[in-house]
């Protein structure tokens, strides 16, 4: 059915199903897309980046003096850090960003703290801490770091598990 315009023109009205066709068709469309490739999902931005800001940081440290285990140990958590968001970045996942986040949250505040701190309990209930760190105790922050990124790895493989994503995140039934 053509309408008359106005200005003498004639067009074909849509219909609600038309529309309808068409956000269905334009949301299959966008899910169907793949996520933009940028330089943060190639391995080698990854590799590159930490062996520069190995590089950079230790000539840094070198120049203030620092000792050179103090200097592996910032290495190895700043390395650390730096695998744990490349391999978030690159690795594909099926859930969602927010469930995602949440095991990423969980691994890092839960897990990674508790070992952090079931490492702190015992070495200064067996009085070992001053051996371990001696007078730096900016070495703490390091071996934080380092225990946080590794809850994290493991709160990442725990939402790769399809049964921990059933526990945590049970099907909405149809109602």
């Amino acid at each position: 059915m053509l309408i008359n315009a106005d200005d003498g023109t004639y067009f074909m009205p849509k219909s609600s199903k038309t529309k309808a066709k068409t956000k269905t068709q334009l949301k299959t469309k966008r899910a169907t897309q793949p996520e933009a490739s940028g330089i943060t999902t190639k391995k080698s931005y990854w590799i590159a980046l930490s062996i520069f800001i190995v590089v950079a940081l230790s000539v840094a440290c070198y120049t203030l003096n620092f000792a050179i285990d103090d200097i592996v140990v910032l290495m190895i958590a700043i390395v650390f850090l730096i695998g744990l968001i490349g391999y978030v970045r690159i690795s594909p996942s099926k859930l969602s960003k927010s469930k995602r986040g949440t095991f990423l949250f969980v691994g890092t505040s839960i897990i990674g703290f508790s070992i952090w701190a079931i490492i702190m309990v015992i070495l200064l209930k067996t009085e070992t801490i001053d051996t371990v760190f001696g007078d730096k105790a900016f070495l703490i922050f390091p071996s934080l770091i380092i225990c946080l990124t590794t809850g994290a790895f493991i709160g990442e493989l725990m939402g790769k598990n399809s049964r921990v994503q059933k526990f945590f995140f049970k099907p909405k039934d149809d109602i």
